[in-house]
């Protein structure tokens, strides 16, 4: 596996709050990896290591070779890592193609008054319009972002964050709160953008979803790498089974 995002027993302690212990392993390159584990296991903080957010307390994040470390959210992005939040928000008062332009301004518009003259490029429109289509949102591009269902604000986060240009997509869980048809265009999107060459690091509390899409799996528990695996040696594992997916007779 030729390694693209490598973690090298990254720590991070919030006073006296360890939320990560020594978590490692790495992402090759067009690849899609599963990041389960209970609520507060340390998933959401581990991403907002990789893309900037905070830096690690102890031990190193590589991408495609490069450390991150001391490197802010703008330059990780530049880089090539685009990222989803598991609570979406996007400009309500503005339509589903002016959210997207937006997002094209981090690599478009390097100061405010390029933003004003360019916003409405017709290379910027262009571009914006291919990645709506691309996630299936063209048709409503002139819909207010504000009066979508959830699951096309899921889709239009995606957009945004394609408007990097990004070799590494991360996804905060993706299919939180979806109805089962959602979940289904949601995991069917992520395969896609996958076949199409973008590797994905994916949070995500719906077992079904990462077990359709994930190659391979890591969990974490109270900031600590409990497992590593299939989908099958996952599923089998007992430590995982005892901390997170539940025993049979709890079931």
């Amino acid at each position: 596996m030729n390694p693209l995002l490598e973690i090298d027993a990254v720590s991070k302690h919030f006073e006296g709050l360890k939320a990560l212990d020594r978590v490692s392993f790495s992402l090759g390159k067009g690849e899609i990896l599963g990041l389960i584990g209970p609520n507060g296991a340390g998933k959401t903080t581990l991403f907002n290591l990789i893309t900037g957010t905070f830096p690690p307390t102890e031990g190193t994040i590589r991408y495609n070779g490069k450390d991150l470390t001391g490197l802010g959210p703008s330059r990780i992005a530049a880089m090539g890592i685009g990222r989803t939040f598991q609570i979406v928000r996007p400009f309500k008062g503005l339509t589903v193609l002016e959210n997207v332009l937006v997002a094209l301004g981090a690599s478009r518009y390097p100061r405010f008054l390029a933003a004003a003259r360019r916003f409405r490029a017709d290379d910027s429109v262009s571009e914006a319009k291919a990645l709506l289509s691309r996630v299936g949102l063209l048709k409503i591009s002139d819909v207010k972002a504000e009066n979508l269902p959830l699951g096309m604000k899921k889709r239009l986060e995606i957009a945004r964050a394609l408007a990097l240009h990004p070799e590494l997509i991360l996804l905060d869980e993706p299919a939180g709160g979806l109805r089962a048809e959602e979940m289904e265009e949601l995991v069917s999107l992520v395969a896609s953008l996958n076949r199409e060459g973008m590797t994905v690091l994916v949070i995500e509390h719906n077992m079904p979803v990462v077990m359709e899409l994930c190659e391979r799996i890591v969990v974490l528990d109270h900031g600590i790498k409990i497992a590593e695996g299939s989908p099958e040696e996952i599923r089998a594992h007992p430590q995982v089974i005892e901390a997170y997916l539940g025993r049979e007779e709890d079931a």
